[in-house]
């Protein structure tokens, strides 16, 4: 998970003028022609048209991806684990340390009773479809604004995104004009459609609730359940309170990894109070460089980067030791485990940008953006802004589908699972998308972020919701299950 003002494509006039053929566009029954893809699957593709605001315009085609029910199917599940990435290859075997590995098991719960199916966002698709679109240039580091220091660094930051985003441009060619969620979608409703089902069954992870928070808008009466499972807030139409949240969650997140340390003999930070040790060592980076082994250094922005990544809690064992070992003269870990990630080839952060940050804030107006978030999150949460805006400093032009506050009405129940610990998605984020739906359903829970498949009670409940339409018990909360497992 992964995260992300914005301005309207054509947001009014698209909604007051043509949202009526567009819904009727799009729900026409495309045919699938369904082939054997190898791993138990069923691919397809699916004939859309490069843009919803555009039906009868150019077409391009989405992969589609069935993992047929082992038992008696009660017909088509429609899932999305998030990204912005490839949907379809989530349903595969993997063997990367980075996919989830408690995913398997969800599949296996799920396909006892659904056919499970996935469709790819717009340009990223697994490899072995052709679908995905793949830049010459990469992007620029998310993390690479931590560390900026002067004007030159932010235009040399926004000069490899501008650069990674014009060969993105011409590698999708006409595609590159349906890069929006609004556009996967409408994408979703033709495969409804072409399912041959009235209404809509979907579970959506991360990213995956931005095409849920645009279905549950755009296609209301087709809804029967749909399940959100670490939200992305796609409601805040200003840079500025959407990136708050994001710092006053990191703020307390320091305070969380403080007291599980706390609690765990195994902590590297054992015996001292592990904030303190973070403030002690950012004390040290303001000053003077933090040394670090075979001669190197780690400087303010380098540590603040590897904090970041750190912060995530199924790191918080090596986010402690790398501050342990930094405070006896070793910061070589905020270098080595805490390494920011490079910058992809892959189109996902331009999609991201094009539904988040189409209208971005000018370097001398972030600069007043910055000192308000140090007032309310001085310690740790303040570098959000950076952070969030490093994803599309540089970026622009691109189709877009602009943050709003959502407007639904006459929805069934639906089911949020929001963690006490997700900062990914950040959970104050969470509960104000969920605010806006006066049929939502909260389920508290005491993990991070992704942690359907990881929490036996936060599966049993969404189970138990997709299959039945019964949501929990109001106040029902599960309690942590994944955090507990960190690091053992």
């Amino acid at each position: 998970m992964n995260r992300r003002t914005l301005i309207a494509l054509c947001l009014a006039g698209c909604l007051t003028v043509s949202l009526g053929g567009i819904a009727l566009a799009s729900a026409q029954a495309f045919r699938l022609v369904w082939k054997e893809c190898g791993d138990g699957l069923r691919c397809a593709e699916l004939v859309v048209p490069v843009d919803w605001g555009d039906p009868g315009g150019p077409r391009t085609s989405v992969h589609v991806a069935e993992l047929p029910a082992t038992g008696r199917s009660m017909g088509p599940l429609i899932v999305n684990f998030g990204g912005p990435g490839t949907s379809t290859a989530m349903l595969r075997p993997s063997d990367d340390p980075e996919f989830p590995p408690e995913l398997p098991a969800v599949l296996k719960e799920l396909r006892s009773r659904f056919d499970v199916i996935a469709i790819d966002p717009r340009g990223l698709s697994e490899p072995r479809s052709g679908k995905a679109v793949s830049c010459a240039e990469p992007a620029a580091s998310i993390f690479g604004l931590i560390g900026a220091r002067t004007k030159r660094d932010w235009d040399a930051h926004a000069a490899k995104n501008a650069a990674h985003q014009a060969s993105c441009r011409k590698a999708a060619r006409s595609a590159w004009r349906g890069m929006t969620a609004w556009n996967v979608a409408h994408d979703i409703d033709a495969l409804r459609a072409a399912l041959g089902q009235e209404k809509l069954r979907y579970a959506g992870n991360s990213y995956g609730t931005v095409y849920a928070q645009a279905y549950l808008e755009l296609f209301p009466q087709r809804v029967e359940r749909m399940y959100f499972d670490g939200t992305a807030d796609h409601t805040q139409p200003e840079f500025e309170p959407w990136v708050r949240n994001y710092a006053r969650v990191q703020e307390r997140h320091l305070t969380r990894f403080r007291d599980w340390c706390a609690g765990r003999t195994d902590c590297a930070l054992r015996g001292r109070d592990a904030g303190e040790a973070w403030d002690e060592l950012a004390a040290r980076a303001r000053r003077a460089p933090l040394p670090a082994s075979a001669g190197r250094t780690v400087d303010e922005g380098q540590l603040y980067a590897g904090a970041v990544k750190g912060m995530n809690p199924a790191l918080w064992p090596q986010f402690a030791t790398a501050i342990r070992k930094a405070l006896d003269g070793d910061a070589a870990h905020f270098l080595t485990e805490l390494a920011p990630d490079p910058g992809s080839s892959s189109v996902s952060q331009d999609s991201l940008c094009n539904d988040f940050m189409p209208k971005l804030p000018t370097y001398e107006e972030f600069q007043g953006i910055e000192a308000r978030l140090r007032a309310i999150a001085p310690r740790f949460g303040w570098i959000e802004g950076r952070y969030e805006l490093g994803r599309c400093w540089g970026r622009g032009g691109g189709a877009s589908w602009a943050s709003h506050p959502l407007r639904v009405r006459d929805v069934p129940p639906i089911l949020f699972a929001i963690g006490e610990l997700d900062n990914n998605t950040n959970y104050l984020g969470q509960r104000h998308v969920a605010g806006q739906i006066p049929s939502a359903r909260v389920l508290w829970h005491g993990d991070g972020h992704a942690s359907w498949g990881g929490n036996s009670c936060l599966r049993r409940h969404v189970l138990a919701y997709l299959t039945t339409g019964a949501v929990p018990a109001q106040g029902t909360r599960c309690p942590a299950e994944r955090i507990q497992r960190v690091g053992k």
